[in-house]
């Protein structure tokens, strides 16, 4: 019988706009050549992170998916929603991440998987347990590991704990430095002498070498050094069309791997070799100084001590929310991705820490564990809390039944939830946008980025522009000295024009509600709502003041008035002389917010009403709309696509008369209120 190998390719960005990027300078590519050839069977696991950002940013690799699942080419594997390792990590995160993760296969592709891939490949016996409680059959584990257990070959095993057993196949690290050395330079005969010595062995048909790499290794790590991606897909087609030639190998999905010829328990903790060599190589990625292998890391890293200690404390607030109010669960499937979602490949070397939003961030499920514990009291209160953890008070505004949360930073809404059914119509804390985190209350500053020419188009294809370079070339930082022993040298390289292209605005979130643009006439810079502003109590709500200049103030009071989310506005002129100013309103909104982050761009639309004056923007999935209706008409409409909401923006242009004031009102109303 032909050797049996799996082929699994591993999908993963975090929720952030560059898995755009990813998607055109890998994902595509890669999957429309796996897709041309129906005969070979692969193996793919994509983040619960990536497939909620692809959603909104880029879905064409989903739909991709989506063709070869339905053809039986493709075979899902389940793993942790945001990738962070199981190992690092708390138990009951651990199990949180996997049911997260499983719930967004089965949203987005309607499968529920049996074989786990275990997060960076660090392994301990009791994650067993946590594997097979979760419904899952089947893992892999490095050849390295699995040796010091006793394993004297690529076979699968069984291993067990406490009454809990897996199956396990063998990642073969040495095929997977080989058949990446085909994909990137077309040399494909180590990989394939590796191949047919496995095939050529009498027990060939208990053996099952699994190949397993991350996607973007068919791509995007080589367009981000400068190789022409087109050049890889190239090779790999080239590559897979030589296996559907070789007659004694198949590609299978794991659900279909030879069963077990023995068992190994237990099997040794044991750590990524990847990770174990970047940390010895000061040019490796994701290299951090100062660690003599991943688990020296582990024990010592103080970015792991400090968000360990900081997870502990978000997770006992999560854990105490309450379980019998009407909206309990709508609230704790939102706290529970929000906190998920920031963890995303905590414990890995060389990603996250200290001012880090894609961690940091995992704060802002406070702010929704504390809606839930509001949920519990009765009547309408106006309150001072630092309910989100940024180390700022926030103010928060309740009826009764709904509650706003609103930060001095500009003196915007943050969040908007109806307490009886758990529901969130403003807020947007999943999307990690690009710079520092400096607090869930301040207004996110961003820069332009430069993510250079993309290719144009997705097309298997060779490159006339090639330069010869000696090891380790600019992609050998990925592969081990000793790929090179056997091949003749120098190998050429596929390199493209280093243009960086034009610097674009990123994607915005977490703008808020009701964030104000201020120009003046003196002025010809707008005034964003970046400031501390000074604040006092109002009865039902909370009025912040803004210092134009001296002559010039706006006061805001936001509250609920009538189930409406009400912003009211005076502005006051203290000078002598006439004074004019433009100011622009923008509102940031996502009506049923955990079914935009579930079902993407699609979710969201914008509408208006007969008369035009109140533009909307509705959830398609739910029909929640809220729309914005001003007592003063307005100059310009704006209708903005952010990450993960639509954003309306009003535009007033107001002459203040001598020692004068204008008031008026900005309300946000929902319908259907329930």
């Amino acid at each position: 019988m032909p050797l049996s190998v799996p082929f699994l390719f591993h999908f993963n960005q975090h929720f952030n706009e560059y898995a755009r990027v990813a998607g055109r300078a890998c994902y595509r590519g890669l999957l429309r050549v796996l897709r041309a050839h129906p005969a070979l069977k692969f193996n793919l696991h994509i983040s619960g992170t990536l497939i909620h950002a692809l959603s909104w940013v880029d879905p064409e690799p989903l739909e991709l998916i989506r063709d070869g699942l339905k053809a039986g080419q493709f075979e899902l594997l389940g793993s942790t929603y945001a990738q962070n390792i199981l190992y690092a990590s708390n138990d009951w995160d651990n199990a949180r991440q996997i049911e997260l993760h499983k719930a967004a296969l089965s949203d987005t592709f309607g499968v529920e998987p049996r074989t786990f891939w275990n997060v960076e490949r660090c392994w301990r016996q009791s994650l067993v347990p946590l594997m097979a409680e979760a419904g899952y059959n089947c893992t892999l584990v490095e050849d390295h590991i699995l040796s010091r257990a006793g394993a004297a070959g690529p076979f699968t095993f069984t291993t067990r704990a406490d009454s809990h057993r897996l199956m396990v196949v063998t990642d073969d690290e040495t095929l997977k430095h080989k058949v990446n050395l085909a994909a990137w330079f077309g040399r494909s005969g180590q990989a394939f002498d590796h191949l047919r010595a496995l095939a050529a062995r009498p027990d060939a048909d208990t053996l099952c070498p699994a190949y397993a790499e991350d996607a973007e290794a068919m791509g995007l790590w080589g367009w981000e050094r400068g190789v022409t991606p087109n050049q890889t897909w190239a090779y790999l087609d080239e590559f897979l069309s030589a296996l559907e030639a070789e007659p004694g190998l198949r590609l299978i999905h794991f659900s279909d791997a030879p069963p077990p010829g023995g068992d190994l328990t237990p099997i040794p903790d044991g750590s990524a070799a990847w990770m174990d060599a970047a940390l010895t190589r000061p040019d490796a990625p994701y290299h951090e100084d100062g660690y003599a292998n991943w688990f020296d890391f582990h024990h010592r890293s103080p970015k792991l001590k400090h968000f360990t200690q900081t997870y502990d404390i978000i997770r006992a607030r999560i854990q105490a929310m309450p379980q019998s109010t009407p909206g309990a669960e709508a609230f704790r499937r939102a706290a529970l991705l929000t906190y998920c979602a920031h963890q995303y490949e905590f414990g890995c070397i060389g990603v996250g820490g200290l001012n880090d939003r894609g961690w940091e961030d995992a704060r802002t499920a406070v702010a929704v564990a504390r809606a839930a514990q509001v949920a519990e009291a009765d009547g309408e209160f106006v309150i001072i809390d630092d309910c989100n953890g940024d180390g700022s008070d926030e103010v928060l505004v309740s009826d009764g039944t709904q509650l706003q949360i609103t930060t001095a930073y500009g003196g915007r809404v943050l969040y908007w939830f109806d307490l009886r059914t758990g529901q969130q119509f403003l807020g947007n804390q999943l999307p990690v946008l690009p710079g520092v985190y400096t607090g869930d209350g301040h207004f996110p500053v961003v820069e332009p980025v430069n993510n250079g020419r993309l290719p144009e188009d997705d097309a298997p294809r060779h490159s006339a522009e090639r330069v010869e370079e000696m090891p380790p070339t600019r992609m050998g930082r990925f592969l081990p000295l000793w790929v090179w022993q056997s091949e003749s040298l120098p190998v050429a390289v596929a390199a493209r024009e280093m243009n960086p292209g034009e610097a674009v605005m990123p994607l915005m979130a977490q703008t808020r509600a009701f964030a104000d643009y201020v120009t003046l006439d003196t002025q010809s810079a707008e005034q964003p709502p970046e400031e501390w502003l000074d604040s006092r109590m109002e009865k039902g709500g909370v009025t912040f003041i803004r210092y134009l200049s001296d002559e010039l103030t706006l006061e805001k009071t936001l509250r609920f008035v009538l189930g409406k989310l009400v912003a009211g506005y005076t502005l006051r002129n203290h000078d002598r002389k006439e004074r004019s100013l433009r100011l622009r309103v923008t509102s940031e909104l996502c009506p049923d917010y955990m079914d935009v982050v579930r079902y993407g761009r699609g979710a969201l639309q914008f509408v208006n009403n007969a008369a035009g004056d109140a533009p909307g923007v509705q959830n398609t999935r739910t029909q929640t709309t809220l729309a914005l209706g001003s007592t003063r008409s307005w100059q310009a409409l704006e209708q903005r696509v952010d990450f993960c909401a639509l954003t309306l923006g009003l535009t007033f242009d107001v002459t203040l008369g001598p020692r004068s004031e204008q008031r008026f009102e900005l309300r946000l109303k929902r319908t259907p209120k329930n």
